[in-house]
Order: structure tokens, then sequence, then C-alpha cells
């Protein structure tokens, strides 16, 4: 691969920060579309506004998101009330990636209507201006992947995703893997390539790369862990920007969290840091009285819409520190709630305009099952069925991106726990002794229900046939 450590750092000046974002606005649209066309009904969407757009595929997709604002004016206020009532009657908190090299007046305008900063990400960029050789470590393969390769090419990037970096900022989105399948079809269809890399003929990691208006967006790249430091990702990194300048694209360009491992190793690469996007995040209410096409959570309340005793499952985008002290009540160690409070997707039940109980669904290590780790509802509404409400938009939600279980843990001591997931389908599965004890953050002594806090008990709900 041609030379880039001794370059001088790239300029990024606000036109090729325009330019790079029109680009990602392009391939949202393009993305957004092809999700339309493939299922084959009107729940996604692809909305201009402002030189930006606002797209929407399906629950879960990492196409539902404001992209490429900041360069061709101020959206007026019309046109983000359409967006924001769009993506809520999906049952969607609107997500806003902001340039900070954009017009300073759209970060002031979504922060005075609601949004708040969830996470931040690094664009990246290197200048193509000569041919670059493909570097091949020694048994190493890269090469365009064939229609029947997808699954495993899949398989390999989801599992890199599921292992991510330790270093740096951790990133905010997370997505099922039936989800992430989808979206990689659908990037497929919006002119997305993927390549395959090899290691000793085992297959080691993927990329992909797309080219739009002479930029090269690289996406998409994970090694399994297994296959890790041994050249995969310098050899998957090298031929999509030979590939990239072969067709005559002047800047190749890279998405990272910010200080991770991945920013490092692409700066190691000749990459330059061109700005920073704020992901701003506001949840929005429906004002829709019944579940709209798409919904992702069945709304099991009754009676007129929005009245101020009914009950509705949403999936939260807020804080998770303004919802902890519902964790609280599920989780007897602090240490232990520190280490899992930021994971997964939160569901709430809201009642009016007040949380009155939440679900965590967190993935696990097989792709085929997800966890309820945390849940509670406020004391207040218990014994209300609000639980119950919960867990079943926890299946509904599941069972629509091809999970095919559901398990959840609770303490043995708890009978409660253990009476009320049975009736809602569950069955138990296997006893986890001295699962809380000191070494694990739990104090000695604790009694539930009179009983001595130390055991688990882990139980699951099949979804498939």
């Amino acid at each position: 691969m041609r030379s880039a450590m001794n370059r001088l750092p790239l300029f990024c000046a606000i036109d090729l920060a325009e330019r790079i974002e029109r680009a990602e606005a392009q391939l949202m649209s393009a993305a957004a579309e092809a999700a339309r066309l493939r299922r084959g009904d009107d729940t996604g969407f692809a909305l201009r506004v402002a030189g930006g757009v606002a797209t929407y595929a399906e629950d879960g997709s990492p196409f539902n998101k404001l992209a490429g604002l900041g360069f061709d004016g101020v959206p007026d206020t019309a046109a983000l009330d359409h967006i924001e009532r769009a993506f809520a009657d999906r049952g969607a908190a609107v997500q806003a990636e902001v340039a900070h090299l954009g017009d300073p007046a759209i970060g002031a305008l979504l922060t005075d209507r609601g949004y708040r900063p969830a996470s931040f990400e690094n664009v990246l960029g290197l200048a193509l201006d000569g041919a670059y050789e493909r570097v091949t470590p020694p048994g190493i393969d890269v090469r365009a992947c064939r229609d029947d390769e997808f699954e495993a090419w899949l398989d390999v990037v989801a599992e890199g995703f599921a292992h991510p970096d330790d270093q740096g900022v951790p990133s905010y989105e997370e997505f099922p893997r039936q989800a992430l399948a989808n979206a990689e079809r659908d990037f497929a269809a919006a002119g997305v390539v993927y390549y395959i890399a090899l290691r000793d003929g085992t297959v080691a990691g993927g990329g992909s790369l797309r080219i739009t208006d002479g930029v090269a967006q690289l996406t998409g790249a994970a090694t399994a862990p297994a296959h890790r430091r041994r050249g995969v990702q310098t050899a998957l990194l090298s031929a999509r920007l030979a590939d990239a300048a072969a067709t005559g694209c002047d800047i190749a360009v890279v998405t990272t969290q910010p200080a991770s491992k991945s920013q490092q190793n692409v700066q190691r690469r000749g990459f330059h840091l061109l700005y920073t996007r704020a992901i701003l995040v506001k949840q929005v209410e429906s004002s829709e009285a019944s579940t709209p096409p798409g919904a992702p959570i069945a709304d099991h309340a009754t009676g007129a819409a929005h009245a101020s005793d009914e009950v509705r499952v949403l999936q939260y985008a807020g804080s998770r520190q303004q919802l902890r002290p519902l964790f609280e009540l599920a989780e007897d160690s602090p240490t232990q709630l520190d280490s899992y409070i930021d994971d997964g997707r939160v569901l709430v039940a809201v009642r009016g305009r007040t949380v009155i109980g939440h679900l965590q669904l967190v993935a696990t290590d097989r792709a085929d099952t997800f966890e309820i780790k945390n849940m509670a509802v406020r004391e207040d509404a218990q014994r209300t069925g609000v639980g119950r409400r919960l867990v079943r938009g926890a299946l509904d939600l599941v069972s629509r991106e091809g999970v095919n279980r559901l398990q959840v843990a609770t303490a043995a001591a708890d009978i409660g726990n253990l009476r009320f997931y049975q009736r809602e389908g569950f069955r138990m599965r296997t006893i986890e002794r001295d699962a809380f004890t000191p070494r694990t953050g739990y104090e000695p002594g604790t009694l539930v229900d009179g009983i001595e806090l130390r055991d688990r008990v882990w139980l699951d709900c099949l979804l498939g046939p």
C-alpha cells in the first residue's frame, strides 16, 4: 500500500465536510428505499430536510436517523414537527447525527427542541492521490464476497461487533443480529460492495465499501476475536483503498468511536481526523391511539387515546441514569448495576408522561438468544399488569427480529419473580449456585422473602416453532 505516514495532515474545509455528509445522506436514503422495497410496505421513509435526510427502515435498523444536516440552511419548525411525528408513530426515538463543522444553529435548534447528546463519533479521511498496492500478510486472502458467502460474512462481522474495543468512548448503538442482517442486505441493494477476509482458509473478517461522487466510504469492518492482530484489518483496508483509488476516488473516509482501537488503527495507516459528529437523541411520543404499521412494540392498553390511566410500552432513548431508581429495585449490587446499566435496549412503561416501569434487553453470546437483564415496576404500580405488558412487549419485539429464545435470571429466593415468569411462559433451565456473594458485589446476609440471597435461577421462553 502506498505509504501515507509522512504526509501532512489532511485539512478538512467546510466544503469537504459537506461533501462527505452529503454522501452519508445519500447512502442512508438509498438504504432506506432498499428496505422499503424489501419489506413491500409503507413502514420506511426518506424525507429530505435542509440538505440532509431523515430515514427510517424498520425497528432496530441502523438507518433510523437524521443525517447530513448543517450545510444547507436550518430546518423549519414544521419540517421537524413532521419528521418527529413520523418517528414517534413508529415507536422510535429521533437520532440526529450532527457534524461539528456544520451550521452551529442546527445544534442550538435541536437542543431547544429537547434533543440531548448520547454519544459522539469521529470521521477520518485519507487523500487518494495515487495508486495503492494491496498489502497481503502471509496466510491472508481478501476478495469480494460472493452471494453464497454472505451468511459467513455476516457471522464474522456480527461476532466482531459483539466483542468491541474496550478502548475509547463506548458505542451508543447496538443492533440485533436480524436487524444487522437486514441492513447489510439493504446496503448491498444501495451499492455497497462486501469484502471477505480469510486466514488460512477460515473466514476471519469482513468489510465493505461504497463509492459516491469520488468519496469512498469504508463501512462495516470487523475481525473475529480469534483472528485479531494477524493483519486481517490491514489487508481489508488496503484492498478497499486500492479498489477505490482505481475507480478515481480522491478521498476515503471511515467513521470510528472516539479514542477507540479502530481509530488508532486507521490513523496508523495514514488517516487523519477530519471532524466529529454529535449523536443527539430525542424521545418523542406518538399522537396516534393505535399501534401504527411497523411499530416495534404492541400497545396493549385499551380505552381513549393517551388517557391519563393508559399504560404504553415504548423504546427508551434517554439517559439510563434517569432510570437508575427503577434499576435499583431489581439490583441489590451497585457494582453490578454500574457494569451493565448502559447495555442493550430499554423498554419503558409510560402512564401519561410518567415512566412507571422498565425492562432492559441485552444480547447474549448466542445470536438467537436475548436476555432480560433488569426489569422493575414502580412500587405504587405493581400488581396492575405493568410487568406483564413489559414482558409481552419484549417478546413481541425480539420475535419480530428472528430471535428464538428469551432468557432471564432471578434469585432463587425471589418466589414472586419465579411465579411471575412462569406465568408468562418461561420455564426453569438451570440453577447457578452461590451467584450472589460478596465476591460478586452482594452484601452477605441479604434476605428476599425471608430467604437468604445465594443462588440464581435461569429461565427461558422459546419463541420458535
